[in-house]
């Protein structure tokens, strides 16, 4: 019998208890039953962990426990109740509060669960506890708030500027400063706003600033009633993710040298401010990186042991179309899982929180299992894949889980941008006892410019081959900081349309 495909799947009687036990041991969600009046019927490990209430505590008890005092008294769970009793289904995203009293940000899902003849006997919920991602994104509206305070009311003229000098924003004190409006400045570029004689040394002191060098200088400025402000300017760039995408002017008016001393220290003070809620919000970013990603975990683990329960024909017989439909499913959701992990192990790097736990590894036997673990891809995209390592083991104090990840990546690379003819692992051992491994293959190479972008973050070539490949693009990025950890060095050198080499060298 066909099922449609908006339903899902109804367990079978012999995979009950399979479900009960899914349940039971599910923490990251609280997962629990009431009957139609409100009272807890059933209650998860989950449920414990994130609500802080035992089962025999809370068994019994109306879910208005859960509520915040002035919800209560509005009379929000009735309504959430009735709501489900109506429509079989209510969805929230709001506060609720633990056993301490302390309160949790959540996603609550209340589902109706009836019997065969449509009759409620029960309502199920599922809570998600989102509260340390509410407090990541309430501490990054913060800082945004605050560095738009910080531009809007500085007693400081501020001018953002793009790469060419053209002026993208004003504050008001910057309009003071030079008699023009916001819209006005706007229009024109810094050159516009400075004494003819001053130009030529401004644009100089400009390309350094947007090279990464911040400057200060003293320069005539033109005011609209058309006599000078003598002004002192700082320069700095404006960098995101470690791209510098234009540089901030900063200037005070310096009529008065003994003010403008005064005020220097002011503005001093005030740029290293700016720098902290800079890095605040970096931090901010790479927290909230990480939180989604292993969130992102527990769901698809469930999803992947299912799909291997099924494939392997567990529930039942599978007809040849299902068996491979349900093969593709496994493979896609690992390829999810291995890019989630290169976004885990992408913010451990940016947080520092990677260690290097060395013991005693035999290099030549991690090797071969690392070609045959990639072998078999590189049968399925038609490639010839050839490991060439000398007889012998290759003894060395390594950490051996950060350097089978580096061969991993860098082998994986070499799968994904090669189309046809192979790619080659060989090891060599040098008469002084450095070990150099070589990585290579017949891809698409890389162009001259970009041998030291591919290792940046996120950052791949913009090439129609490259973008069709699939991947987060921190493989390279995540081998060599795993290198760097471990003493080792990664050398490149690529050939476009020929094909690239990656050379480790192991002291």
């Amino acid at each position: 019998m066909s099922r449609s495909h908006d339903s899902p799947p109804l367990p079978s009687r012999g995979s009950d208890a399979l479900y009960r036990l899914l349940v039971e041991n599910v923490t990251d969600y609280a997962i629990f039953m009431f009957d139609p009046g409100g009272r807890v019927t059933s209650w998860n490990e989950g449920a414990e962990r994130i609500f802080g209430y035992p089962e025999e505590e809370v068994l019994g008890r109306h879910i208005s426990l859960f509520y915040l005092p002035e919800e209560v008294q509005a009379g929000r769970p009735e309504a959430e109740l009735r709501e489900v009793v109506e429509t079989g289904r209510c969805d929230a995203v709001s506060w609720r509060v633990r056993r301490d009293g302390s309160r949790l940000w959540g996603t609550v899902v209340l589902t109706a669960v009836t019997d065969e003849a449509g009759r409620i006997i029960g309502i199920g919920q599922i809570t998600r506890d989102l509260t340390e991602r509410k407090q990541v994104a309430l501490q990054y509206e913060e800082s945004r708030q605050r560095y738009r305070s910080l531009f809007q009311y500085n007693t400081s003229a501020i001018c953002s500027l793009d790469l060419r000098g053209r002026v993208l924003g004003a504050n008001p004190a910057a309009e003071a400063l030079c008699g023009l409006s916001a819209e006005e400045l706007e229009r024109g570029s810094l050159r516009d706003l400075l004494v003819p004689e001053d130009a030529e040394r401004t644009a100089e002191h400009l390309r350094r600033a947007a090279q990464g060098e911040p400057q200060t200088l003293e320069v005539g400025l033109l005011h609209r009633s058309g006599s000078r402000v003598d002004a002192s300017v700082t320069v700095f760039p404006i960098m995101v993710d470690g791209e510098i995408l234009g540089v901030y002017a900063i200037a005070q008016d310096i009529s008065e040298r003994k003010r403008a001393e005064v005020e220097r220290e002011v503005l001093l003070l005030r740029e290293r401010i700016a720098r902290e809620e800079a890095e605040a919000a970096s931090h901010a970013k790479s927290g909230f990186l990480a939180v989604m990603s292993h969130e992102l975990k527990t769901p698809l683990n469930v999803i992947t042991g299912y799909a291997d329960l099924l494939y392997d024909q567990e529930a039942g017989p599978l007809t040849p179309l299902q068996h491979r439909h349900l093969g593709r499913i496994r493979e896609t959701s690992r390829h999810l899982a291995r890019m989630i992990e290169q976004i885990l192990a992408f913010a451990r790097m940016e947080a520092g929180r990677e260690e290097v736990r060395p013991e005693p590894l035999d290099l030549a036997e991690l090797l071969r299992e690392t070609a045959a673990m990639v072998e078999p891809l590189a049968r399925e995209k038609g490639l010839r894949f050839h490991c060439d390592l000398p007889p012998g083991a290759w003894i060395r104090d390594s950490d051996p889980l950060k350097a089978r990840q580096i061969l991993l990546n860098l082998l994986s690379n070499a799968l994904k941008f090669t189309e046809r003819g192979e790619v080659r692992l060989r090891g060599t051992p040098e008469p002084d006892g450095t070990l150099t491994l070589v990585v290579s293959d017949t891809g698409i190479g890389i162009r001259p410019e970009h041998l030291e972008r591919v290792w940046e973050p996120f950052w791949q070539a913009e090439d129609s081959l490259t973008r069709r490949a699939e991947g987060t693009g921190l493989g390279l990025g995540i081998a060599r900081h795993l290198a760097n950890l471990l003493g080792w060095e990664i050398l490149l050198e690529s050939t476009l349309g020929v094909g690239s080499t990656f050379t480790i060298r192991l002291p």
